[in-house]
């Protein structure tokens, strides 16, 4: 039995910053702000206020992806 917990507890300890590393590990209860960082290339979300966000590439630096206002045109 101790040989089971412990493979389990080196498994966890293994994967455990890995999995931070990879998706942050931590979710966010809040709406974003504008230039709040996202992670999925035109996803679509509302502020706290109700106002459409988009997730966009910033236009000047490392063109990171951002929350920003004003996506797509409509024409």
């Amino acid at each position: 039995m101790s040989r089971l917990r412990f493979v389990m507890l080196a498994s966890i300890a293994a994967v455990l910053p890995i999995a931070f590393a990879a998706g942050g590990g931590v979710a966010r209860a809040d709406a974003p702000a504008p230039g709040d960082t996202c992670t999925v290339l035109n996803a679509t979300t509302h502020d706290v206020n109700g106002r459409m966000m988009w997730c966009n590439p910033t236009m000047t630096g490392t063109h990171t992806l951002v929350w920003q206002y004003g996506g797509p045109s409509t024409s």
